[in-house]
């Protein structure tokens, strides 16, 4: 996918200087808005999709969702951390159960997605905390990172989003570098969703979990590998991993897998 920068069409003081020196970060052209509908600047750039930064970070692409592009949104990302900033461990969270996050854990997160367990995880290990996020997706990795830097507090802005394929980045990381890694493949048997998680399906690499992958996690983490599936768990079963106990009728299931 062609990916070019771009910012609304009323941008507030200062957002065409931040949109083109995140176009610079993210290695992405930039196509000044002049007036222009986002079609209009897509066909004169020569791209699929456009970022467009400005209070917001949205997402544009042809025929999909808002005409001002899509904005970025954690989902049930944002309650979720809400939830753990407020000190509030009474609602059962499956991600933090299967990973038992603490303060100042180093946390890989294999497939970034939308960016909310990371952004989870960032709360739950604290200031002195490290999460890294891989996103194969270029236009993601873009889209979260825009995102996150935009929410209020510290937390979101702990997670470092790295553009790489998380295969190639374990194969050259230090082994026992982080204490938990994760993986949340996208499901590749689609449930009902809402318009973000379908906005993500699109652009996410749609390839179940490669065991070379699960295994080199494992000799990088120093404490656990944990993998989400949604529910019935084909993926864990094809991986011959065990789900966690979980609640009855749950829609996400986790797996945990101790250092090799």
């Amino acid at each position: 996918m062609r990916l070019a920068a771009t910012t609304p069409s009323d941008p507030p003081p200062g957002a065409e200087g931040a949109a083109r020196a995140a176009a610079v970060r993210h290695a992405l052209p930039f196509a000044p808005r002049r007036g222009r509908s986002l079609a209009a600047v897509a066909a004169a750039c020569g791209a699929d999709a456009l970022l467009v930064l400005g209070a917001e970070a949205r997402l544009w692409t042809p025929g999909a969702g808002p005409a001002s592009g899509r904005p970025w949104s954690p989902g049930m990302g944002a309650l979720r951390a809400r939830r753990l900033a407020r000190g509030e461990r009474a609602t059962a969270d499956g991600f933090l159960d299967a990973a038992g996050l603490r303060p100042g854990d180093a946390v890989l997160d294999c497939t970034l997605g939308i960016g909310a367990d990371a952004w989870v995880a960032a709360e739950a290990v604290g200031d002195g905390g490290r999460v890294v996020g891989l996103e194969a997706s270029a236009a993601l990795a873009a889209w979260v990172a825009e995102g996150l830097a935009r929410l209020p507090g510290a937390a979101a802005r702990r997670v470092e989003v790295v553009r790489a394929e998380h295969l190639a980045w374990l194969e050259a990381c230090p082994e026992r570098s982080f204490d938990v890694v994760a993986f949340d493949p996208m499901f590749r048997h689609a449930r009902a969703a809402g318009p973000d998680l379908d906005a993500v399906r699109g652009l996410a690499d749609p390839r179940p979990l490669d065991p070379r992958a699960l295994a080199r996690a494992r000799r990088v983490a120093r404490r656990a590998v944990i993998v989400k599936d949604g529910s019935p768990g084909w993926d864990l079963a094809r991986l011959g991993l065990a789900p966690l106990p979980s609640a009855r009728g749950a829609h996400r299931l986790y797996a945990r897998l101790p250092p090799a």
